[in-house]
């Protein structure tokens, strides 16, 4: 008898067992955002050009001119190609950035996406020129989205 009433235990707890468990801590690897919130392969685009214009801001390319001036402009140029408002990003940035599980696919997909970009520019260069391809910063308007592209909500 009691090793009956064990094994319904045992059973029981098997059979409802996986409906109570909770989600990971990190939380879920392909979470929906809420509306409002840019969809993971927009994210991934819009914070690869934001990687791009950080990088240009780091290598001091503006020395001469108003640094501030000049990241502001090509991030108002980002946020123009793409049809982006930038508290939209911001807000996007926020979520994703609250999501650990979903953000390091994230952060796969754009060093994938910079990878993509560079290759694009050296068979451009190569192709131009015919000479051998370097990787340079992209020029303004280089391996990024047409000026057409719009993101979905």
């Amino acid at each position: 008898m009691a090793r009956r009433l064990i094994w319904m235990v045992v059973l029981g707890a098997v059979a409802l067992g996986p409906g109570c468990t909770s989600p990971p801590v990190d939380g879920h690897v392909d979470p929906t955002p809420p509306r409002g919130v840019l969809p993971k392969d927009s994210f991934v685009m819009i914070l690869a050009e934001v990687q791009l214009v950080e990088g240009v801001a780091q290598l001091r390319t503006y020395r001469n001119d108003n640094e501030r001036q000049r990241l502001a402009e090509a991030y108002n140029d980002v946020w123009a190609r793409t049809g982006i408002s930038a508290a939209r990003f911001e807000r996007s940035h926020q979520w994703w950035w609250g999501q650990p599980a979903a953000m390091k696919s994230v952060l796969r997909n754009v060093v994938d996406r910079l990878k993509d970009m560079e290759a694009e520019l050296n068979h451009n260069d190569t192709t131009v020129s015919g000479q051998s391809a370097k990787f340079r910063p992209p020029a303004p308007g280089h391996a990024r989205p047409k000026s057409g592209d719009q993101f979905p909500d």
